[in-house]
Parts: C-alpha cells; sequence; structure tokens
C-alpha cells in the first residue's frame, strides 16, 4: 500500500521532534518589593555614618535605579541624593543576610511632605471630595479614575517601568510586598488621619491591581513617635490608632488582611524630632523586611487554617 506524500512528511516531521533534544526554556519568576511614602522613606540617614558591614555590595538584591536592575551597594548608588539614604539599605540588608541565596528586586519611590488622602493638593486642603490633577498619592478609584493623584501616576510609572524590564529580561516579576513610610502630612487634617486605614486600604487593592497580583504584605511604619509632637501634627493621636487598626492583627473591624503596622517607637531621630537619623533608618528598613516576611507567614498560616476548615 502506498503512503501518501503528506502523511510520509507528517511522519518524518513526527520522527524529527521526537528524537531532537528539545529545550524550553522557562521564565524565571523573581520576587519584586516596592517601598514608597514621603519623607521617612527618602530618608534621612547619612552614608558616611554608616558601619562597614552595610556598606559592602549584596549580590542578592537588585535595585532599580530608574533605568535598569543593578545589584544594590549602598554607598555606590543614588538612593536620596548622593550622600543620603532611606530605609531600603536595612530592609535589603536584612534579606541579604537572611535569605543569601534567594535573589529580590527592590523598587522604591518616595516624595517628601506628600499627602496619601484624595482632598489634599500637596499640603493644601481642599476638602473631602476628590479632584483632578491634585499632588497626592491618592490612587483613585480605579486605573481610569480620572481623580488619580499626581503621585500615585508617577509611582505607577515607576513600578512598571521596572516590572516591564524585568519581563524583557525574560523574567516573570512576582509582587511580595509593599513597604509604606508615610502619614505625616495626612495627621495635619481631621478627616484625612481618622480615615487613614481607609486610605491604605484603597492603595493596597490599588497596587496590588495594577502589577496583576494577588494580596500581598503591606507593612508600613507608625508616623510621629516623638512624644511630646510638633504642633502642626494636630491629629497625630488619630492617625497612629488608624494605623493600629489597620493591622490584621487588631481583631477591629478596619483590620487590613496583611497589613503590618511596624512600631517606630524607641527609634532614634534627629534633632527636628519627625526624622529618622542614621541608626533610626536601618533599624526601620530592617523592621519593614522583618515584618513582610512576618506578614507573609502570618498570611500562609490563616489561608491554611481556611483551607482545612
Amino acid at each position: 500500500m502506498k503512503t501518501c506524500l503528506p502523511l510520509r512528511l507528517f511522519l518524518l516531521a513526527l520522527i524529527v521532534a521526537v528524537s531532537t533534544p528539545w529545550t524550553i526554556a522557562a521564565e524565571e519568576t523573581v520576587d519584586v518589593y516596592i517601598l514608597s511614602g514621603q519623607s521617612n522613606m527618602a530618608g534621612s540617614g547619612q552614608k558616611a555614618q554608616l558601619p562597614e558591614s552595610w556598606k559592602k555590595g549584596m549580590p542578592s538584591v537588585q535595585y532599580w535605579d530608574g533605568k535598569q536592575f543593578v545589584e544594590f551597594n549602598s554607598t555606590e548608588l543614588n538612593l536620596n541624593g548622593p550622600t543620603r539614604f532611606g530605609p531600603e539599605v536595612g530592609f535589603a540588608g536584612t534579606f541579604q543576610s537572611l535569605h543569601p541565596d534567594h535573589e529580590i528586586y527592590v523598587i522604591k519611590f518616595a516624595l517628601s511632605g506628600q499627602p496619601l488622602h484624595a482632598g489634599f493638593n500637596g499640603p493644601k486642603w481642599l476638602g473631602e471630595e476628590a479632584g483632578p490633577d491634585r499632588n497626592t498619592f491618592y490612587p483613585g478609584l480605579s486605573a481610569a479614575d480620572p481623580n488619580m493623584g499626581n503621585h500615585y501616576k508617577r509611582l505607577k510609572q515607576h513600578f512598571t517601568a521596572a516590572l516591564e524590564a524585568l519581563k524583557a529580561a525574560g523574567k516573570t516579576p512576582q509582587l511580595k510586598g509593599i513597604a509604606w513610610m508615610q502619614g505625616e502630612a495626612d495627621a495635619k487634617q481631621e478627616i484625612s488621619a481618622l480615615t487613614y486605614d481607609e486610605s491604605i486600604a484603597l492603595l493596597k487593592s490599588r497596587i496590588e491591581e495594577d502589577c496583576q497580583s494577588q494580596p500581598v504584605p503591606f507593612v508600613m511604619g507608625q508616623v510621629l513617635p516623638h512624644v511630646p509632637w510638633m504642633e502642626r501634627f494636630t491629629h497625630r493621636n488619630e492617625i497612629r490608632q488608624a494605623q493600629a487598626k489597620a493591622d490584621m492583627r487588631s481583631g477591629a473591624e478596619e483590620s487590613i488582611l496583611g497589613v503590618w503596622t511596624v512600631s517606630t517607637d524607641g527609634m532614634p531621630l534627629l534633632e527636628d524630632t519627625v526624622h529618622f537619623d542614621t541608626t533610626g533608618q536601618l533599624m526601620l528598613g530592617t523592621s519593614f523586611a522583618l515584618g513582610v516576611m512576618e506578614a507573609t507567614n502570618q498570611m500562609k498560616m490563616l489561608a491554611a487554617d481556611q483551607k482545612a476548615k
């Protein structure tokens, strides 16, 4: 019996396909962390005051410099100008110490003195309702919200560019956590302070949405630890209470899955009593890293418990 030409060609192709040692390169999934906020995230730590152990390169930590990911080195990178740094040093160093063989990717974006609530335009309070073209981290109710704050737009552009660079390099970025140090600006108005937990819930969900991510740990630093605090922070107590209630461990109705509030009480400050000094910044970054790990384990435990029921 004759075999028709198309069938013979098909059989030949099948034989070649089976016998050829094809290698399919699977994309590498990498862990990404976003650090953002206002002046204490930008940082007032002095590189010249860093202990020698914190000046070494950290090969397991890649840092987005605005154009590309580079190996983290606290003395060589522009972290907040050429001489200052923020909590990213303690954050990176803690991950390097505890997980030296696991590579992470860090993206930082910070703007000094800037608010989160939609009612602000920079330092000026315009009222509770949101409005367009305002200088605030307000993330909008959706990606299409015309009232999305200008600062959130810049934050989104920053982390989107970083994620796209990873994809272009054949990697699959996976958001693993967010560290947030902000709230001093929102402590100046009653509404923004009292509803800070709501602002955090929205910000967390919108970052996750824009990163196409499942819920992740959102670790935020407690604001204004110094007592007495400066008079301009009229609602300092209220915003700290909102931060405490938002914590997933609080048991409050306002608690948010994944939110982990880090105590900053006792962390050393500059003479202005607002900004953390060099040691304070290292402590803050370390607390952020440990908080992300703790919140991750807590979320896994809760998920396992829920699955067992």
